[in-house]
């Protein structure tokens, strides 16, 4: 336990009250408590991930197996503290209520107190003790972090890469999933129309993916930024995993995201009322099937060139 510093052990202590807060209410507003997954979904999701960095890379640490240097570990740590710091500051400021749909409007990564609004224009909402305890929990895992970067045991402490003896490197397979990962985050969660509603005043309103189904939006973009590293990783001849099991594991998190996209195109979040289901969602789901599709081939053709010559070794 020599690796690891008081700071890390603050890291580690902010990360335990961000665990404790997404159990807890973050809001009263008009008489009804709203808890971090329904009041903040997407903040929520963030101060989630900045607890799994700190307890992930606390491990590692601990154990000798970090895969980056120490002060890198604290870096990331820091800035995962960092932004889910920002993120809920700005949602105490400004609670995602009080909002009128009208027509003509698109609701995209902006249009809405929902997504970003200055905050003079969000509701009054009292916080509850779960934000504050969240609040303060970002704010140890990003100075906890920042401080472990700085300090001399991780200015010390060596990478200790995991780097899989067989190596594939590039492959347009590979690019192929990339290209899927990336295409069904841009068409379903960026500008593009994803649904269509009426309005409070009886007029259309656009939207994207990102703001209707949070938890799927966050899954689908935490999974296409693990197969873009994936195929980053293993063109680099750095890849943690053997050739047929990359592809493998593409293969697996394509599903998984290709089928979410799907439940949410045939399982709209809007109730009963009317919902027409825009190009591009289809488009994201096609694009999730083309990273299941280009893993799985990635790994039978890599499962059968291993077999046919000996494979790519790191030294």
């Amino acid at each position: 336990m020599q690796r690891i510093t008081p700071w890390l052990w603050l890291a580690l202590a902010g990360a335990a009250l961000l665990f404790v807060s997404l159990g807890s209410d973050f809001y009263l507003y008009e008489g009804e408590r709203q808890d971090a997954w329904n009041g903040v979904p997407q903040t929520s999701h963030l101060i989630l991930l900045a607890a799994l960095v700190a307890v992930g890379l606390f491990i590692l640490t601990a154990t000798g197996r970090n895969p980056v240097r120490g002060r890198n570990v604290g870096l990331l740590v820091g800035v995962a503290g960092l932004l889910a710091t920002l993120q809920l500051g700005y949602r105490m400021l400004a609670p995602p209520f009080d909002f009128e749909l009208r027509g003509t409007e698109t609701l995209s990564l902006t249009g809405s107190c929902l997504w970003y609004c200055l905050p003079a224009e969000a509701a009054n909402a009292d916080l509850l003790a779960g934000i504050w305890i969240a609040f303060a929990g970002c704010l140890a895992v990003a100075a906890g972090g920042f401080l472990h970067a700085f300090s001399p045991t991780a200015r010390q402490m060596e990478a200790r890469p995991w780097i899989a003896p067989e190596q594939g490197g590039a492959n347009p397979w590979l690019g192929l999933a990339a290209l899927g990962a990336i295409g069904q985050v841009v068409f379903g969660y960026t500008f593009f129309t994803f649904y269509t509603t009426i309005g409070d005043d009886g007029g259309e309103i656009a939207w994207s993916g990102w703001l209707p189904t949070p938890h799927t939006s966050s899954l689908v973009l935490a999974l296409s930024a693990v197969v873009v590293g994936l195929v980053v990783a293993a063109a680099r001849g750095r890849s943690p995993l053997s050739p047929t099991a990359v592809g493998g594991l593409i293969a697996v998190l394509g599903f998984v995201s290709a089928s979410r996209v799907l439940y949410r195109i045939v399982q709209p979040p809007f109730g009963t009322g009317p919902v027409e289901i825009g190009f591009a969602a289809y488009l994201s789901a096609i694009a999730g099937v083309l990273v299941l599709v280009a893993g799985i081939v990635y790994a039978v053709t890599s499962r059968r060139d291993a077999g046919g010559s000996a494979p790519r070794t790191v030294e």
